[in-house]
């Protein structure tokens, strides 16, 4: 297979680098991935390593040194290291340091190294409570938490340096991204995992408020791929949505969660509880009509196979 070039992740030994990795590999791309192991996990890449598909750099962002040190004959770069939105909320200074001031970090090294193309991880989040659905890139920016602040700042970096420094970037705002193996502590998609471990214990899983707040989940096997197109395409200096325009109620994952399991007399609990985000759901027309993409898989397929992961590997979430 012919080598098509070096690309460095930052936070690639994550949950979204691990796939975005399997598939730049399958095309032929060196990958270093960039990753302090906080929520990383080295060891998924063990093989890879050995065969010398991929290389590891243990680092963090808010280093500059040391990110430059990393892009050393790397032609491209995908940016996806981020805190996450329950952590921003109990220390907004850290969160600021690592969204804010990491991604400064990761331009900077790519001007440094004469780096020219940058796509990097954006989110939903960004878009706080939405007064109209399906939200598209045009919708209005309401960013709620330090993590989100720091997303929709993250955009505006990118937006200086294309500008000043002829660096090239695709931003992707993501929805609620799931998948085996996710990471266990993300905001809103972690109520996949916190659902099962209930029902698998015969215990009804809680839900907050009445059930209908809805999230637009999307896996993250078509995240990956969206961010392969990004690679591949002239398109540039562009921020997309990545979702599916399809709502799923809590009520409605739980019912989903609990067939899968084949458990199918456990009921959910309401506890009356009001959640930060009543309704998201993506217009991702723009990713269509410009990349070529749209998503694959559906939610009940998707949550079927997560499920499947998580009843047979317990103990990796």
């Amino acid at each position: 297979m012919q080598k098509k070039g070096k690309i460095l992740i930052t936070g690639g030994a994550g949950f979204i680098g691990y796939y975005i990795t399997k598939q730049l590999v399958e095309k032929g791309y060196i990958v270093r991935l960039f990753d302090n192991l906080y929520r990383g996990d080295k060891s998924k890449f063990e093989k890879l390593i050995e065969q010398g598909k991929v290389e590891f750099v243990e680092g963090d962002i808010r280093y500059l040194s040391r990110l430059i040190e990393a892009c050393e004959d790397i032609k491209y770069i995908y940016h996806e290291a981020a805190d996450c939105i329950n952590k921003s909320l109990q220390n907004p200074t850290e969160s600021f340091n690592i969204n804010v001031v990491g991604t400064s970090n990761v331009f900077e090294a790519a001007k440094i190294k004469k780096i020219n193309k940058i796509i990097f991880a954006s989110s939903a989040s960004v878009y706080g409570d939405p007064d109209e659905l399906p939200i598209t890139e045009e919708s209005p920016i309401k960013p709620i938490t330090p993590y989100c602040i720091g997303k929709f700042t993250t955009e505006k970096i990118a937006e200086f340096y294309a500008r000043f420094h002829n660096i090239d970037y695709i931003g992707f705002r993501y929805f609620n991204v799931y998948g085996p193996r996710q990471n266990v502590d993300a905001y809103y998609t972690n109520v996949v995992i916190l659902f099962l471990k209930r029902i698998m214990n015969n215990e009804s899983p809680i839900i907050n408020g009445d059930g209908k707040q809805s999230m637009d989940f999307i896996n993250v096997k078509d995240i990956a791929i969206a961010n392969v197109l990004a690679l591949e395409t002239n398109v540039k200096n562009e921020i997309f949505n990545l979702g599916t325009n399809k709502s799923t109620t809590v009520a409605q994952l739980a019912d989903i969660l609990v067939k899968a399991s084949g458990k199918k007399k456990i009921k959910p609990i309401f506890t009356g509880k009001k959640s930060i985000v009543n309704e998201r759901r993506a217009d991702y027309s723009k990713a269509e009509r410009l990349l070529g993409w749209k998503p694959e898989i559906s939610v009940e397929n998707g949550m079927k196979e997560l499920a499947k992961d998580i009843i047979n590997n317990p103990d990796k979430y």
